[in-house]
């Protein structure tokens, strides 16, 4: 039997679990609300072209010219599908007397400012379907040309900034970001430099020409700062946007670039100021040129014919041509030179032979005189230098 205060202290233990069981319940509504609550879904991520850079620029002739890779890739590095064309934008900025082309910003703040501000002051000069983007690639760049005839006939050249951003699409709305924003300064270029001349020799590619006489416009005399020198294969559709090199003060230049056996071609620009971007005249006619090796080592030298018993040896200086492959070794008989050594890799040869059928030769008179030349890895063979 339980006492009034052992019932009474049942009681109690009862009514403390009671109370924590309600506690634990009530604490764990919000827990089990929580879980099956939904959060707002995230906005998936857009699949864009990727940014188009670099934009390259530069003035020929009477065309602001643009190059730039093809676009390839989405903003996630994926490669991209569904191209539908690429928008060329250009803008018209005051120029005062000596003030250098804008430059982007770099500090992403002042980035975004600008290419704002461009956004609402530029006007679209190109829109390049696919079929016209295809059409404009030349290699992996596209080739974009901006005439400057109008400007010209406004008198506006050297007196306005031009500058261009240029975006890519796929589908119909989705829109690469702006490219980096380029500028130049365009003015009046000389004409065509004429009557290039090559002169091809061994290793390297000379070039001669005349200057031009009037600028484009007719004005004269021309007024060049400089030449820029172009150089393709033969195979080749384009030259590269980037001169091969320059001339400064001279209507000359030297190749020593070249690798034998190809086809080359080459052109030259007249340029007005020695700015970049390049501004730059008209191509000159193109001239072929082919680096086939025909050209001879020099002949051996010090050769000498050393008689001795059981025969003749000959000795002479190494050969410093840089392609020498082999000499090869020459005896006087009665009628004219005889081969009788060639792929020799030393400069030096012994002679057991008999001459004609007789004992071995006991001085110069008797046997005859030597000769040594040098062929070189085209086969080309040099004059002989014969024996003292």
């Amino acid at each position: 039997m339980f006492s009034d205060s052992d019932s009474e202290y049942g009681f109690l233990r009862k009514g403390k679990k009671a109370g924590a069981a309600l506690l634990f319940v009530f604490l764990s509504l919000p827990l089990l609300t929580g879980c099956g609550r939904k959060l707002a879904p995230e906005p998936p991520l857009q699949v864009l072209p990727a940014r188009i850079e670099p934009v390259r620029l530069s003035q020929e002739g009477s065309d602001v010219v643009l190059r730039f890779p093809y676009p390839s890739k989405t903003n996630a590095g994926e490669m991209l599908t569904n191209l539908t064309g690429v928008t060329v934008y250009r803008e018209l900025l005051g120029a005062r007397e000596g003030q250098k082309p804008p430059e982007t910003p770099t500090e992403a703040a002042a980035r975004e400012r600008e290419e704002k501000g461009f956004r609402a002051r530029a006007e679209t000069i190109q829109r390049l379907s696919r079929t016209e983007l295809d059409a404009a690639t030349v290699g992996r760049d596209v080739v974009v040309r901006d005439p400057l005839v109008p400007l010209f006939r406004e008198g506006r050249l050297g007196r306005v900034f031009l500058r261009y951003g240029v975006t890519a699409q796929r589908d119909r709305r989705k829109v690469s970001e702006l490219s980096p924003l380029v500028a130049l300064l365009p003015r009046v270029a000389p004409d065509r430099p004429f009557a290039v001349v090559p002169a091809v020799e061994e290793g390297r590619v000379c070039l001669d020409w005349r200057a031009p006489v009037a600028m484009l416009d007719g004005a004269r005399p021309a007024k060049i700062a400089g030449y820029a020198v172009y150089r393709r294969e033969a195979a080749d559709e384009e030259y590269e946007d980037r001169p091969l090199g320059v001339a400064i003060g001279a209507t000359t230049y030297v190749d020593a670039t070249v690798a034998p056996d190809l086809d080359y071609v080459y052109t030259v620009r007249a340029a007005p100021v020695t700015e970049i971007p390049l501004i730059l005249g008209p191509a000159a006619d193109e001239v072929a040129v082919s680096t086939r090796d025909v050209f001879p080592p020099p002949s051996p030298e010090g050769v000498l014919a050393l008689f001795e018993a059981g025969g003749a040896r000959l000795v002479w200086n190494p050969s410093l041509a840089g392609d020498l492959a082999s000499y090869r070794v020459y005896r006087r008989e009665r009628d004219g030179w005889k081969r009788i050594a060639e792929g020799l890799k030393d400069p030096v040869y012994f002679d057991s032979r008999t001459h004609d059928g007789g004992a071995a030769p006991a001085s110069p008179v008797a046997a005859g005189a030597y000769g040594v030349t040098a062929v070189d890895k085209a086969g080309n063979e040099s004059p002989m230098g014969e024996a003292k």
